[in-house]
């Protein structure tokens, strides 16, 4: 079955890959990878030229490269016969709206638990073909020379050049919102630091952060004032029950803002069960999967 571009509707679906939670069957990866790579087509369509199902899994052809699902490994052709080599994408199912606080408790508490020492025994080893091919930076001098300097929320730094209008709109509504609502302005007067463009690692794996594609932005305040804004900080300061701390005791950027941001793609670590609530990265192929708009 082969499909080129069309107008993209709503598939809804629900998938997670976080190590947090059970394998899945076949049948799901299967049915999930024709939905996964559409989204993929529907959000980059200036890159991704093709979508199909070939070779018994479903592919895209990337920047003239054809990428299979691989039960949610992204790989190139010749990388597939190595799949178990391989960990999973960093896919995650991702509400509309921030779920009411739940503690987690019995396996669930259990597997959250152990998530970090899990991954410093075993550290995920995720392929970085697709996403160099896709950000167009296999190294980090290639990186550097995609990246464009911004100013947002008063700070400057590097993002990637793709994602430099988007930003700047996102800024530009931020700040209009600021002039009647209080809440955003204490935000943007609190805000101690913001980064982007960095090329490394996720923390405790081997696997490349989007963070050196100048594709995630963290934001952080001035002071936390004893709130928690990442799991694994939070972990290592000798609480391994980190995944309790509820929402009050975390540091959240106003909603409306996260709302903003999520217009254009970017998803919000504060939605994760591995919160991450200083973090967003762009990820419009997760927006699309869910049934929200992304505009461009």
């Amino acid at each position: 079955m082969k499909l080129f571009f069309f107008k993209f509707t709503y598939i809804g679906v629900i998938f997670v890959f976080l190590p947090v939670f059970p394998v899945f069957s076949q049948n799901f990866f299967q049915l999930t990878a024709e939905r996964v790579m559409i989204a993929y087509a529907a959000a980059f369509p200036e890159a991704i030229s093709q979508v199909e199902e070939r070779d018994g899994d479903w592919a895209v052809l990337l920047r003239g490269k054809w990428f299979y699902y691989a039960e949610g490994r992204l790989l190139p052709e010749a990388e597939r016969k190595n799949a178990n080599s391989w960990a999973r994408q960093s896919f995650y199912n991702y509400p509309a709206e921030l779920p009411p606080w739940k503690e987690p408790e019995g396996e669930q508490a259990e597997r959250l638990r152990n998530v970090l020492s899990n991954r410093r025994a075993n550290p995920p080893k995720r392929n970085p073909d697709f996403f160099d091919t896709l950000w167009q930076a296999t190294t980090r001098s290639e990186a550097v020379a995609k990246m464009v300097r911004i100013n947002f929320f008063g700070s400057n730094f590097d993002v990637h050049k793709d994602l430099k209008d988007r930003l700047l709109k996102i800024n530009a509504l931020v700040m209009e919102a600021a002039k009647t609502d209080k809440e955003i302005r204490d935000f943007l007067n609190n805000i101690g630091s913001i980064g982007a463009f960095n090329w490394r690692n996720v923390a405790a794996t081997v696997s490349r952060s989007y963070h050196s594609y100048g594709v995630a932005i963290d934001i952080l305040p001035k002071k936390l004032q004893g709130l928690a804004t990442y799991w694994q900080w939070t972990s290592d300061e000798d609480n391994p029950e980190w995944y309790k701390v509820p929402y009050e005791r975390r540091y959240h950027p106003p909603m409306a803002v996260v709302k903003i941001f999520e217009r254009y793609g970017f998803c919000w670590g504060g939605k994760w069960p591995l919160f991450d609530t200083m973090h967003f990265e762009y990820r419009p192929e997760i927006m699309i999967l869910f049934g929200m708009k992304v505009e461009n």
